[in-house]
């Protein structure tokens, strides 16, 4: 169940730039009632944004490499086999 200021906050999001502080103002004058909500998500935001500029890219789990490798050939080989049924019911008419 979503919340009004879960909803304000996917607003937010969808239709503004948590990075602006033009946005931030207009939200915060739409919906004075989740001031706390709004200040407090834009500062993460921002806070995760300027981590994600300076941190390194977190280094890929070879299992989870691994197991999406996996789904890739098993979809490829699902879908060459595919196109081999329809190539043959084709050809047979």
């Amino acid at each position: 169940m979503t919340t009004h200021s879960d909803e304000v906050l996917f607003r937010y999001v969808s239709q503004g730039n948590p990075k602006s502080n033009a946005d931030l103002q207009r939200f915060l004058r739409l919906y004075p009632e989740c001031r706390e909500e709004i200040i407090d998500f834009t500062a993460t935001w921002r806070a995760m944004s300027i981590l994600d500029s300076i941190l390194p890219p977190p280094t890929p789990d070879p299992a989870v490499e691994r197991e999406l490798l996996r789904c890739a050939k098993a979809s490829l080989q699902a879908l060459r086999r595919r196109r081999a049924s329809a190539l043959l019911c084709r050809i047979r008419r």
